[in-house]
């Protein structure tokens, strides 16, 4: 039993010993703690910290990108939206990836960067040309297409071909050249050219014959006169007037463009045209439609359009022979308005009065045209100035009758006229017309006007003689030059320039004063001897 105890300690005692030796390597006489040999991101559960991306978004002028730039986590899905601003659309995403996509998904296993680029809206601007010309300004030509960024200005210059006008952009309806079109959408526009009526006179007062976005002042024009009728207007007058109005253009140039509106005797076709002048000015965005019509129809008011109206009913309930035309302006308007009354020769109303007689008349007012288009652009004080010194109209008037005479029997003596023998009673020749005017004129001075001379005669109560003694000044002038055409060569165009006594003394070689000495001595020369200036036609 003794020996059992001592076994069982030596057992005790060894077990202890063989302990202690497992740790005797170490510095630290207390165990170690056991390490973890797990990664540092692990936390103390044994789950791990979450990985995150950074993403960059951008966008490009036009537009907004969403979400905002930011940190994502690892494999997360992000959906990127572009929104353009109003004109802009989006084009693309580019970056870490391309992609026409929007929304664009994208999926978050790195860092990643992206642009939304946008751009200008775009619209085609397709121009179709009919009839001949061209629409230009820069970059828009004939027939082309071309795309534009949306809120672009194009402005569209139609030009016409020769020998064409440019009459409406057709869509719009509207005739502004050039015109301004701001590019919201796809645009197509056609422009419209129309042929010019280059070979007569035109008489629709909805028509123009010519293109009405152009200035035509102090020029010449390659299209013919208009000439607008009351609808109680026989063929015969129409006829006349535009055959008179087509001679006169071709001898004398054609200026314009001129408006020549005739009046009969019934008021109610005189009201139709009147509404006519008014709305043709209207459209033309020259007068307020009734405002036109309030002054044209003012029977009180001196050459209103429907005061030419009565002297025609004048003539008709009196039966009578009166008459009256004349150059009634238009300057505001860059035309030439004349106005007549019922020009009732054309008709042979009296048996005593000549056909030929208002034919010569038209042939007159539009010399009027002539002779103020050389100085047209110029005010009014100072246009009056050099056609009429001091007031004087000897040659206003006397011009025009004269070279209105003489044309009409230099081209009845050509061939370019042609006339019945009643058509030309009492106006067999130039020189019985220039008969009758002198015997005309020495009666109606010595009677009417005795103190007046030529230079004194001014529009007033003593006009009327110098429509008879005004063409024998101005023949005696073109006499003395041996020149029949130095008014047209020479005189009106450098009117402008020099002043009535400046191109009076270019075209004829003396001054006004030298000219008025020798008229009056001429004047008390025999009539034989005075129609030997008069061409014998």
């Amino acid at each position: 039993m003794k020996n059992f105890k001592h076994l069982l300690f030596l057992s005790i005692l060894c077990s202890l010993v063989l302990f202690t030796n497992c740790g005797e390597d170490s510095e630290d006489p207390v165990a170690d703690t056991p390490t973890n040999n797990t990664d540092d991101d692990n936390t103390d559960d044994g789950s791990t910290d979450p990985v995150n991306y950074t993403l960059t978004l951008t966008a490009s002028e036009g537009g907004t990108v969403t979400p905002e730039s930011g940190s994502f986590g690892e494999n997360e899905s992000v959906e990127l939206l572009a929104t353009p601003d109003s004109t802009y659309v989006f084009v693309n995403w580019t970056g870490s990836s391309t992609s026409t996509d929007n929304p664009l998904s994208v999926t978050m296993d790195s860092d990643k960067s992206y642009t939304a680029n946008f751009v200008k809206k775009q619209y085609p601007l397709t121009i179709i040309i009919e009839g001949e010309g061209a629409v230009s300004e820069e970059i828009v030509t004939n027939g082309r297409i071309e795309d534009y960024d949306e809120g672009t200005v194009v402005q569209l210059t139609a030009t016409p071909s020769e020998g064409w006008k440019f009459d409406q952009w057709v869509e719009l309806d509207v005739n502004t050249n050039p015109l301004e079109v701001s590019i919201t959408d796809s645009v197509t526009l056609t422009a419209r050219f129309k042929a010019l009526n280059l070979t007569e006179v035109t008489n629709n007062p909805e028509e123009f014959n010519y293109d009405i976005t152009k200035d035509y002042t102090e020029k010449i024009v390659p299209f013919y006169p208009n000439a607008f009728f009351a609808s109680d207007l026989s063929d015969n007058v129409i006829n006349g007037v535009n055959l008179a109005l087509k001679t006169a253009a071709d001898e004398f140039g054609k200026y314009g463009p001129v408006e020549y509106w005739v009046f009969g005797a019934d008021k109610q076709a005189a009201l139709d045209l009147i509404n006519k002048f008014c709305e043709r000015r209207e459209d033309l965005n020259q007068w307020n439609l009734s405002d036109c019509l309030s002054r044209e129809t003012d029977e009180t008011l001196d050459y209103s359009m429907i005061a030419y109206q009565k002297i025609g009913e004048s003539l008709v309930s009196e039966n009578r022979p009166m008459a009256s035309a004349g150059h009634n302006g238009g300057f505001q308007w860059g035309i030439h308005k004349l106005t007549s009354s019922y020009p009732f020769t054309l008709d042979n109303y009296f048996d005593n009065i000549p056909y030929l007689s208002h034919f010569k008349v038209v042939i007159h007012e539009y010399f009027h045209v002539v002779q103020l288009a050389s100085i047209y652009n110029l005010d009014k004080d100072v246009r009056d100035s050099k056609l009429m010194p001091d007031g004087a109209i000897w040659m206003m008037e006397g011009a025009a009758e004269y070279m209105a005479v003489y044309t009409l029997f230099k081209k009845i003596e050509d061939g370019t006229l042609n006339f019945d023998e009643s058509q030309m009673n009492n106006y067999e020749s130039l020189k019985m017309v220039m008969t009758n005017n002198m015997s005309s004129a020495k009666t109606m001075l010595s009677e009417n006007c005795p103190e007046y001379e030529l230079k004194d005669i001014k529009y007033g109560d003593c006009q009327q003689p110098v429509y008879n003694i005004g063409p024998w000044a101005v023949a005696y002038l073109l006499n003395k030059v041996n020149n029949q055409n130095i008014l047209l060569d020479t005189f009106y165009p450098n009117l402008k320039e020099l002043g009535f006594e400046g191109a009076f003394n270019l075209a004829f070689g003396f001054t006004t004063e030298e000219f008025y000495e020798e008229f009056e001595e001429f004047l008390q020369l025999p009539i034989e001897q005075q129609l030997e200036i008069i061409p014998d036609i």
